[in-house]
């Protein structure tokens, strides 16, 4: 039992340190970009190096767990991490920054494919999804814990790596713990299908819309402190308070979103939170400056958002395979790694029409995506109705 409950901390452990690297970057674009004298659209294009990474890392995991040993690609993903936190620290060079990124997001997706791994292998029925609900809520207590540390740091004239160190030295623990556990227990899972997988509409309208979702997540993660900033000219740092706001909401949503699934109809449920999600959006990027009640208003519409989408990545997931009447490995996957990609490219794109767009515009894409999605939903839902007619 003591095995298990180290395993699983280390699962736990994995998703606290992504979220560590990845929930505060839209805080350190502008002080990453003074430090290094470098365009803030080169310093955004740095986060989809991170989850370029991760996604090249969830992909490699498969055939990595098996060919290294599980025990041995962890403890090689998570001393890079810690060496790579290291460099962050004391660099000069952006380049050595882009490639200390790419690595950490590469070894940090392992690390996410092996949680999951983990979790799978040594719990069993209801105690497997607590645990998996416990490994998303982990995630986000990172969101809320790294980006308070972040805060700090720029208020206090520290360096813009700080925040990043912290998880190096959370990682640190985490070697000595995967150093002290048994692995034998683990056995990564090979998922055999007799049958072809099922395409339709509806499963790929769920993974084209967690990529667009992901694209709209990622840009206000990436620029709404700058927004804020500039839009109601307060300091960069106390706009970076927004990002905060976002992943506490997060937090608490992922565990009620638990609650009400087990009650209401996924489709329902997911089509709530998108809408929720297009109105509150909507508002955010339109909020027009007028005191600090409009600061305020952008504050709860946030902690709203971040509740809505806590639990986007499991109802994507959830009701795209409600379009087939076998849902596959590979549909499953195509939805993550649409995600993933979606993660990826976000930070890219973004920074790219910034070169040619205000900040404004950037920002008023969001509620777009999220429209897009709306009206692949309603199709998605029309042709299953009209299919069941038959």
């Amino acid at each position: 039992m003591k095995n298990k409950l180290s395993l699983t901390l280390i699962s736990f452990l994995a998703n606290f340190i992504m979220a560590g690297f990845a929930s505060q970057f839209g805080m350190l674009i502008e002080p990453i970009a003074q430090s290094f004298n470098a365009d803030v659209n080169s310093v955004a294009f740095i986060f989809s190096l991170l989850n370029g990474g991760a996604l090249i890392g969830t992909i490699l995991a498969f055939f990595l767990i098996d060919i290294i040993g599980i025990k041995r690609i962890t403890l090689l993903s998570y001393s890079i991490i810690i060496a790579s936190s290291l460099i962050l620290y004391i660099t000069n060079s952006l380049l050595i920054l882009q490639v200390c990124m790419t690595l950490i997001g590469l070894c940090g997706g392992i690390g996410l494919c092996i949680a999951g791994t983990i979790v799978v292998s040594t719990w069993q029925d209801k105690i497997q999804s607590t645990m998996l609900v416990v490994q998303d809520a982990t995630f986000n207590i990172a969101g809320v814990i790294f980006p308070l540390i972040t805060t700090y740091a720029l208020t206090h004239d520290l360096s813009w790596a700080s925040s990043y160190l912290m998880v190096g030295l959370v990682t640190v623990l985490m070697l000595f713990i995967i150093i002290l556990t048994n692995f034998d227990l683990i056995s990564h899972p090979t998922i055999k299908q007799s049958q072809p997988s099922e395409w339709n509409f509806g499963i790929l309208s769920a993974g084209i819309g967690l990529f667009l979702a992901m694209l709209a997540l990622y840009t206000f993660l990436t620029w709404a402190p700058l927004f804020v900033s500039q839009k109601f000219s307060i300091s960069f740092e106390l706009a970076g308070n927004i990002i905060t706001q976002y992943w506490a909401a997060a937090l608490i949503g992922a565990l009620v979103s638990t609650v009400i699934v087990t009650r209401v109809k996924i489709e329902h449920f997911f089509i709530s939170i998108i809408l929720l999600a297009f109105i509150m959006t909507l508002m955010i990027v339109n909020t027009e400056y007028s005191d600090n009640d409009s600061l305020d208003r952008i504050g709860y519409l946030t902690y709203g958002y971040g509740f809505v989408c806590s639990a986007l990545y499991n109802a994507f997931v959830a009701y795209g395979v409600t379009f087939v009447k076998n849902a596959s490995s590979k549909n499953v996957s195509f939805i993550l790694i649409s995600g993933s990609a979606g993660a990826m490219f976000s930070p890219a794109i973004s920074s790219i029409l910034h070169n040619y767009l205000d900040i404004q515009v950037i920002m008023n894409t969001i509620p777009i995506y999220y429209a897009v999605i709306i009206v692949m939903l309603a199709i998605s839902m029309f042709l299953k109705k009209r299919a069941l007619k038959k």
